[in-house]
C-alpha cells in the first residue's frame, strides 16, 4: 500500500510537471507578448498624437491664410467694409506668423514634408508681401474693384493656390509617414511573435489571446486612420473650393477670364467656333448714380437671366465687371450664333427691377466666327473682340458687330 501511494505521488508529480512547464512557458509568452503589444500601442499612440498635432498646426496655419484670402476676395468684389476687412487680414497675418512658429518647433517632420512646408511658407510670405505692397493703393480709395481684382488675379491668386497645394501635400506626407511607421511596427511585432510561436509550442493559447488583443489594437488604429482620412478629405475639399474660386467670378457665379483661357486655349489651332462678347453701355453711370452695391445687384440679375436663357446653347463667362463672353456650342452655326447674339443683346437691354427701382441700359457686342490659327492665344482673341466692340460703342453703342477674319 505504501509503495502504491509512493508510486501515485511520483506519477502525480510527473503528470503535473508538463503543466508547470506549460504554465511557466505561458507566463513568459504572455509577459513577452504583453510587453510587445504595449510597446506597439505606445508607439502607435505617439504616432497618432504627433500626426494630430501636425495636422492641427497645419490646419490652423492654412485656416488663417484662407481666412485672409477670403477677406481679400471680398475686397476684390467690393463686398463689406474695406477698412474692417483690412484690419481682419492684419490679424490673420499675425496668426499665420504664430502658426509658423508652432510648426517650426516640430523637429521630427519627414524631410519631404519640411520641404513642402518651406515652399508653402515662401508662397504665403510672398503673398502677404505683395498684399502689403498693394494695400496702400487699396486703402486710398483711388482703385476700383476691377483694379483691386486685377491686382489679386495678377499677383496673389497663383500664390494662394500654390500654398494650398503645398499644405495639402504636407498632410498627405505626414499621414503616409505615420502609416509606414505603423506598418514597420506591425512587421516587427509579427516577426517576433512568429519566432516565439516556433520556439514555444506550448504557447499557442497565449498566441491566440495575444492575437485577439492585437486585433482590438488594429481596430483602434483603423478607427484613428479613418478619422485621419476624414480630415484629409476635408482638406481636399477645401483645396477644391479654393481652385473653384480661382476660376469663378464671385459676384455672378459664372466662370471667369482664367476659366475661359483653360477652355479655349487648346482649341485655337485646330477648331472653328463661334464666340461673342457683350457689355452694358455707360454702365459706370449706374455705379455713379446708385452706388456699387446697386451696380452689383444689377449685374447679378442680368447674369441670372443670361444663365437661365442661354446656358443650353453656350458656355457663359463673366470675364470683367460688366463684360460677358459666350462660347457657343459646337453645333451652333454662324447664322445661328448671330441670331442668338441678338437675343442676348435684347436680354441684357431689357428693364430690370433692382432694389425696388427699374433700371435699363443698352448693350453692345461683337461676334467672332473663329477659324483655326486666327489667334496665338486667348488674350489676342479677346483683344479682337473688345476692339470690335469698342468701335460699336464709339458709334453710339446698342449694336452688334462681327470680327473680321484675317
Amino acid at each position: 500500500m505504501a509503495k502504491d501511494m509512493e508510486t501515485k505521488s511520483i506519477d502525480t508529480k510527473n503528470n503535473s510537471t508538463p503543466y508547470v512547464v506549460a504554465a511557466i512557458v505561458l507566463f513568459f509568452v504572455m509577459l513577452t507578448n504583453i510587453l510587445l503589444v504595449s510597446n506597439l500601442f505606445k508607439k502607435s499612440t505617439e504616432i497618432s498624437i504627433r500626426t494630430s498635432v501636425v495636422t492641427g498646426n497645419v490646419n490652423n496655419f492654412m485656416g488663417q491664410f484662407n481666412e485672409a484670402n477670403a477677406k481679400i476676395l471680398l475686397m476684390t468684389a467690393g463686398i463689406g467694409d474695406k477698412a474692417a476687412l483690412m484690419e481682419d487680414v492684419d490679424i490673420n497675418i499675425e496668426n499665420v506668423i504664430e502658426a509658423e512658429s508652432d510648426i517650426a518647433q516640430m523637429n521630427d517632420l519627414p524631410k519631404l514634408a519640411v520641404k513642402r512646408y518651406n515652399h508653402a511658407k515662401s508662397a504665403v510670405n510672398a503673398y502677404f508681401n505683395v498684399y502689403n505692397k498693394v494695400k496702400p493703393n487699396w486703402e486710398s480709395g483711388e482703385y476700383t474693384e476691377d483694379e483691386i481684382a486685377y491686382d489679386y488675379k495678377s499677383h496673389l491668386q497663383a500664390l494662394h493656390v500654390t500654398a494650398s497645394q503645398m499644405i495639402s501635400a504636407i498632410t498627405t506626407i505626414v499621414s503616409n509617414d505615420a502609416g509606414q511607421q505603423r506598418i514597420q511596427g506591425y512587421r516587427t511585432y509579427y516577426v517576433i511573435l512568429s519566432a516565439m510561436a516556433t520556439i514555444f509550442l506550448l504557447g499557442e493559447l497565449a498566441i491566440f489571446l495575444a492575437s485577439r488583443f492585437a486585433k482590438k489594437s488594429r481596430e483602434a488604429l483603423a478607427e484613428r486612420e479613418k478619422n485621419l482620412a476624414e480630415v484629409d478629405a476635408k482638406l481636399k475639399n477645401t483645396r477644391q473650393k479654393a481652385n473653384d474660386l480661382a476660376v469663378m467670378n464671385i459676384l455672378t457665379g459664372m466662370k471667369n477670364r482664367y476659366a475661359l483661357d483653360n477652355d479655349v486655349f487648346e482649341r485655337l489651332e485646330t477648331d472653328r467656333f463661334n464666340i461673342a462678347v457683350f457689355d452694358l453701355d455707360n454702365f459706370r453711370s449706374i455705379n455713379d448714380t446708385y452706388g456699387y452695391d446697386f451696380g452689383d445687384e444689377y449685374l447679378a440679375s442680368i447674369a441670372e437671366n443670361l444663365k437661365e436663357q442661354f446656358s443650353s446653347i453656350a458656355e457663359i463667362y463673366n470675364i470683367t465687371g460688366n463684360e460677358f463672353c459666350f462660347l457657343f456650342n459646337r453645333d451652333v452655326s454662324e447664322n445661328q450664333a448671330m441670331v442668338h447674339a441678338q437675343k442676348i443683346q435684347a436680354a441684357m437691354s431689357q428693364p430690370y427691377d433692382v432694389m425696388n427701382l427699374t433700371v435699363q441700359l443698352t448693350a453692345s457686342g461683337a461676334v467672332y466666327h473663329y477659324l483655326p490659327g486666327d489667334c496665338l492665344n486667348v488674350n489676342s482673341l479677346l483683344v479682337k473682340l473688345d476692339t470690335a466692340m469698342r468701335g460699336v460703342k464709339m458709334n453710339g453703342g446698342n449694336m452688334i458687330t462681327s470680327v473680321m477674319n484675317i
